[in-house]
């Protein structure tokens, strides 16, 4: 059943009559009791500073003390600690990430021990690290995966050594020997690079090159495919009873029999709201009659990927590329099994990158025909790089299909062997690109951007001393970062630069849907309809408002919105089935000489310029 909301129901004239006296009632006992009990409903100042500290003890007893810098930051602006005292809780602070980082590599949770890492050297603590670098972190974390077996998230881990040149010749030569037995071409090129550099044996860097030079074909590549199966029982429609099933596609990423595919393919399998029958089955190249079972090992709701698991070892495995630079134009190739029919390879060109098609992150536009089980197959270069994840394409139009870039996923990839769901983090703000920054339209209550004192109409000009022009630019700079994490920024309030200190959390699946309970209607403007509004009366069957400010480019500005139109709102509706919010106003434009008329406007829940 699909949940709605609707805020500011009409009330009939009969009614408001019948309810009157007793809203008059409630009022005068209300103010009653104001008048009893105001003189001590503000805390005891001792009373909240006791409080404050209370909270600062448990932020720096906590798995990322790194919380308690923001809210001594915040507390300075106070008067409820002296310097002195919130200096020493600093100190307190500073240790405790200290003690946590060396506690976090023990205990071989390394992605939290990165973010302790950067957050003490953005501190400028480096004292406080000990013996422990950002390539020796990676390398062990790198080493970890390799024990398990895990090639896929070994190499990408790998990867993200900022001094990758100081591998020693004897790491050189096992990751390079791992990745040729694993077909990991893109680990192949970056370590034949530093290979190059030096005088290792001419047999590995040999090996390396003549894997590169070879030109994998699509048909050589259908053996590493598979068709995802979801059987869902039978469906009734008229009284009649139907196979009810989805269909997709699949590719392998490890010789132990795990596979990409798409979130919505599996979405049954996992999803908490689901109540029918759901059975996971893998049906591959070479034996299109056998069902194997499968089972879904992590997933991604925002970029809409899953990583499942299956009893076999595949022919062969693909491996995720960081290619960025993808020229429309270019040729490219699908496989995957459109209507169930396993074994199809497509072709087409890169109409456009750079769709602003999800959440995060941005999607490749092909022309390369895409049907109903294509979902979750590989797109692929003619070199044979894997270059996206198929995922959507529009019926109505022939030719516009999407895509997903790899170098997404990479930002992920070993999250998807841990069960269950991925988590990414976030600063809670809503923003409209500038050719100066980001300018803030909404700050999510209780968020990280809240908790650090952002406001609408900052404008950011950099995360971490990197100036940024693209939202899809920002979501990567906290892509490559975790929760817990701090962050600088860099904004102008009012004209005037700042800094602001701010750690990261878990992005929620979708940011808006949690605020719908506890925020006026109208601080939700900005982010889905993008206009600011302000509440200029009420009346007990409607509320008026005056738009203050309208966003180039949003759906507001594309109504015909615009400053000073008086409005008045008639229904709020939205949908969670769905996923659509729905806006009716009736509105005075002035540039329509404030002649009164209807409009309905109309978005997504799931918006893409959160970061």
């Amino acid at each position: 059943m699909s949940k709605s909301m609707t805020i500011n129901r009409t009330i009939g004239r009969s009614r408001w009559a019948a309810v009157a006296p007793l809203l008059l009632g409630l009022s005068v006992f209300l103010a009653l009791s104001a008048c009893r009990t105001g003189p001590g409903f503000m805390a005891d100042p001792q009373m909240r500073a006791d409080n404050a500290e209370a909270h600062l003890d448990r932020l720096v007893r906590g798995a990322y003390p790194t919380r308690a810098f923001v809210r001594i930051e915040s507390l300075r602006n106070d008067d409820l600690l002296s310097s002195e005292e919130l200096d020493q809780w600093w100190e307190r602070a500073l240790d405790a990430s200290s003690d946590a980082l060396r506690q976090a590599v023990e205990s071989g949770e390394y992605r939290r021990a990165v973010s302790l890492f950067r957050s003490l050297t953005r501190l400028e603590e480096e004292q406080r690290v000990g013996e422990f670098n950002l390539d020796l972190l990676f390398f062990t974390w790198a080493e970890h995966y390799v024990e398990e077996g895990n090639a896929p998230a070994a190499l990408n881990v790998l990867l993200r050594m900022p001094g990758l040149e100081t591998l020693t010749d004897e790491s050189l030569a096992k990751y390079a020997t791992f990745a040729l037995e694993h077909n990991n071409s893109h680990a192949i090129g970056e370590l034949l690079r530093v290979a190059e550099q030096r005088e290792l044996e001419d047999t590995l860097i040999n090996r390396s090159r003549s894997h590169l030079a070879r030109e994998s074909q699509p048909n050589d590549m259908i053996a590493g495919t598979a068709t995802v199966w979801v059987n869902k029982g039978i469906r009734m429609d008229r009284g009649v009873g139907r196979p009810d099933q989805v269909i997709g596609s699949g590719f392998f990423i490890d010789r132990r029999g795990y596979l990409i595919t798409n979130y919505h393919v599996i979405a049954s399998e996992v999803d908490p709201t689901y109540r029918g029958f759901s059975r996971l089955y893998v049906r591959l190249p070479g034996a299109p009659e056998e069902r194997i079972p499968a089972r879904v090992v992590g997933y991604d709701r925002i970029f809409d990927v899953a990583l499942l698991k299956v009893e076999v070892e595949p022919e062969y495995v693909f491996s995720l590329t960081d290619i960025r630079e993808l020229r429309p134009g270019s040729p490219i190739f699908a496989i995957g099994s459109p209507g169930g029919l396993y074994n199809t390879i497509t072709s087409g060109i890169i109409s456009a990158g750079g769709r602003r098609f999800l959440q995060m992150g941005d999607a490749l536009q092909v022309d390369a025909p895409v049907n109903p089980g294509n979902s979750g197959g590989p797109l692929i270069a003619p070199n044979g790089d894997l270059i996206g994840v198929v995922f959507a394409g529009i019926p109505q139009f022939e030719g516009i299909n999407f895509a997903i870039p790899s170098f997404w996923v990479q930002y992920f990839l070993p999250q998807l062997f841990e069960e269950g769901e991925v988590r990414h983090p976030w600063m809670g703000v809503a923003v409209q690109e500038t050719r100066r920054g980001f300018e803030v339209m909404y700050v999510a209550r209780h968020s990280p951007a809240d908790q650090a004192g952002l406001r609408a109409g900052d404008l950011i000009t950099e995360i971490e001393g990197q100036a940024l022009r693209k939202i899809s630019e920002g979501q990567s700079a906290l892509l490559s970062r975790g929760p817990g994490e701090l962050i600088r920024l860099s904004l102008r309030r009012d004209d005037v630069a700042t800094e602001r200190l701010l750690v990261l959390e878990d992005r929620p699946f979708s940011p808006l849907e949690d605020a719908f309970e506890f925020s006026p209607a109208h601080e939700l403007f900005p982010a889905l309809f993008g206009m600011e509004a302000r509440e200029v009366g009420r009346l007990p069957w409607q509320s008026n408002y005056v738009v203050s400010h309208v966003y180039p480019g949003s759906i507001a500005d594309e109504t015909g919105l615009s400053a000073n139109d008086p409005f008045s709102l008639r229904n709020f509706d939205v949908d969670t089935e769905f996923r659509v919010a729905f806006l009716q106003i009736i509105v005075r434009k002035r540039k329509a000489g404030f002649l009164e008329s209807g409009v309905q406007l109309a978005t997504l829940l799931e918006i893409d310029n959160f970061l």
